[in-house]
């Protein structure tokens, strides 16, 4: 089942690429998905242009990506928040990784290479790391790898030493791209014994530089998945050992899963239930034990061809799935699910070369191998194009996944899909059913009280964020809480919300701005300015500041029935002129508090005309409560009168 040799091998990588292509043709118009923000269109280090170095040195993302962070650096120069343009790069890795597992296959004697490689290329259960273009980490990942082994078989073909630093290199490109590839220094002297029957002394040593890059970046990325915001410290070594026994439990469960699904690629979801593992059941272990009698039964015999190459490849399926297998930390286990499709991007490889070379070897006739490969490539590629449009919107992808799981993260995505098309109590819905199934949902919690404040029922808002506040879901959490309080008009709780964040952000001028208004309103004084003076020690030139403290400063006496004080009225005219010049003039309300100060400096010709520029800017903006109180401030400058807060 080898290509036919009187085709060019660049005729028989051309025909892959294009049924790769092909196959994944709606996601070429395909949105955004799930965390796709988070790493892309929402991701600071992406989109501003010294955010590169940062990637690379001073990485705030959830984990240690910095060579598929920089191609959407890089990417986002091209086309901004242009999603086909991501899709496009993402198919086309997935195209030229097709062709690199063929070669890589053939390199290893497999029989029915190209067949085997093709079969990868349009497997359903790929389409969660092509379609999805956060999982650019697959596919440049499997990029790095592939040739990080065609390297190594050079060198061991040829012996030159360049094939050998050339497999080195590609190996940290791919620890860079995605640590899932740690166990690939593991693998490396699997393959020689397939290749040579044995592995000798030389093969292991060739394999230390790899393993101290695995394990330097394999370190690196556990000290992320812990909470890369500190050092793991003490709590590092026995929280990996906890694992352990949760490892020994879903191992054997998630490899069989996993098999199922590439040999019945249907209900297919990103996300599935979240298991209920007990490692205190001696029976929870059954089906690990069973994996490994099968690995030591096919071991045992090797002297078989077939017993051989199920065990080469049952072992690299095994090894490739091994950080993924619950041994170590793994924030998405945590809450979403302890199986997932794209996690078996590269280990597919093995499963697909093993089933496809056994057709190979034991179907007998040219015909019949064909119109098997033709029937299997025409059922895959048909199931995959389907899935491919399921992944085209987030409204999409989560109405499926409802349909084959219910996942409470279905439920978040899908009621973010519904309150971006404007149904606001559907959207509600869901994440309340997605609460309902799992209390702890951190983000159902913050998405419903957004939802909550954008009706104005603030007080449930307050409850919502709360709720999310206590499940550590985030200090700019804190922020949304107060000004959803503020709006409901309970300035107390305001004021408690934002100094709770405050505190948990030394360094954020925003939230002191917010606690400067709340403090405001209840009229204390002085607590109010000291915060805007705060916020302006963080950022001497934020504009919000500014106009804050100058309205404070022009419209709060000193003391009840007091004047504004002449000093105040001074401060406050030449901080109501930088927030005035950094907004270019155009925002009405610091405009307004540029009259404010005029007028408390006695300067009423001044602030009348200020004040009909304020009000002129206002009509264009059509927020009418804005207007009405921009207008009763200059009826009083027109009447000689500062305006003094009461």
């Amino acid at each position: 089942m080898r290509f036919p040799s009187r085709h060019p091998a660049a005729v028989a990588a051309a025909a892959l690429m294009a049924l790769v292509v092909f196959t994944y043709l709606p996601a070429f118009t395909a949105g955004w998905l799930w965390d796709d923000d988070t790493l892309i269109t929402a991701n600071p280090l992406v989109l501003r242009p010294g955010g590169l170095w940062r990637i690379w040195f001073w990485n705030t993302t959830p984990d240690y990506w910095p060579a598929t962070l920089t191609s959407f650096w890089l990417e986002y120069r091209l086309w901004g928040d242009w999603s086909p343009g991501y899709h496009a790069v993402n198919i086309l890795l997935h195209a030229a990784n097709t062709v690199l597992v063929w070669r890589l296959l053939e390199r290893l004697g497999v029989p029915g290479a190209w067949v085997a490689a093709a079969v990868w290329g349009v497997h359903p259960v790929a389409v969660g790391s092509v379609a999805w273009v956060a999982e650019r980490k697959n596919t440049l990942s499997m990029l790095f790898g592939c040739l990080s082994v065609l390297g190594w078989i050079d060198f061991e073909e040829r012996g030159e030493n360049r094939s050998y630093l050339a497999s080195l290199a590609w190996f940290v490109l791919a620890l860079l791209a995605k640590t899932s590839l740690v166990t690939l220094p593991l693998m490396l002297p699997v393959v020689s014994w397939w290749r040579q029957g044995k592995v000798t002394r030389s093969d292991l040593v060739r394999t230390i530089p790899f393993l101290f890059a695995a394990l330097f970046l394999g370190l690196v990325t556990i000290w992320y998945q812990l909470g890369n915001s500190r050092s793991p410290g003490p709590g590092f070594v026995p929280t990996v050992l906890s694992l352990l026994p949760r490892g020994g439990v879903l191992a054997g469960r998630a490899v069989g899963f996993y098999l199922w699904k590439d040999f019945w690629p249907t209900g297919l979801a990103m996300v599935y239930p979240h298991w209920s593992l007990d490692p205190s059941r001696p029976v929870e272990y059954l089906p690990t034990l069973l994996l490994l009698a099968a690995l030591g039964g096919l071991w045992w015999l090797r002297s078989r061809e077939w017993a051989r190459a199920a065990f080469f490849a049952v072992v690299m399926f095994v090894l490739a799935l091994l950080p993924l297998l619950g041994f170590l930390p793994a924030v998405y286990m945590k809450a979403h699910s302890y199986v997932a499709d794209h996690w078996q991007y590269m280990a597919l490889v093995a499963p697909v070369a093993l089933a496809v070379a056994a057709g190979a070897t034991w179907l007998h006739g040219e015909p019949i191998r064909k119109g098997a490969a033709v029937a299997v490539l025409s059922v895959l590629g048909f199931l995959s194009f389907h899935h491919a449009i399921v992944h085209r919107s987030q409204k999409a992808l989560w109405t499926h996944n409802l349909s084959i799981t219910d996942s409470w993260d279905a439920h978040v995505g899908l009621s973010r899909a519904l309150a971006a098309e404007g149904r606001t109590a559907e959207a509600m819905a869901e994440a309340r059913l997605a609460i309902a199934s799992f209390p702890g949902a951190t983000v159902a919690w913050s998405d419903l009280g957004k939802l909550l404040e954008g009706e104005a029922r603030y007080a449930e808002a307050v409850q919502a964020y709360r709720m999310a506040i206590s499940q550590n879901g985030g200090t700019d959490l804190y922020s949304q809480a107060g000004i959803a309080a503020a709006k409901g008009g309970d300035m107390v709780a305001a004021v408690e919300l934002f100094a709770a964040g405050a505190e948990q952000l030394p360094d954020d001028a925003g939230i002191r701005i917010d606690w400067g208004r709340a403090l405001q309103q209840l009229g204390r004084r002085g607590e109010a300015i000291e915060r805007y003076r705060e916020a302006l020690m963080i950022a001497d030139d934020h504009p919000a500041a500014l106009n804050g403290l100058a309205f404070c400063l022009a419209s709060m006496p000193r003391g009840a029935g007091q004047k504004i004080a002449a000093e105040d009225a001074v401060e406050a005219l030449d901080l109501a002129q930088r927030a005035c010049s950094l907004t270019d003039d155009t925002d009405p309300s610091y405009i307004d508090t540029l009259a404010t100060a005029q007028a408390a400096t006695g300067d009423f010709v001044a602030a009348v005309a200020t004040a009909e520029r304020a009000v002129s800017l206002a009509k264009e903006s059509d927020d009418e409560s804005l207007l009405d109180e921009l207008r009763s401030h200059l009826d009083l400058f027109r009447a000689g009168q500062p305006f003094v807060q009461r």
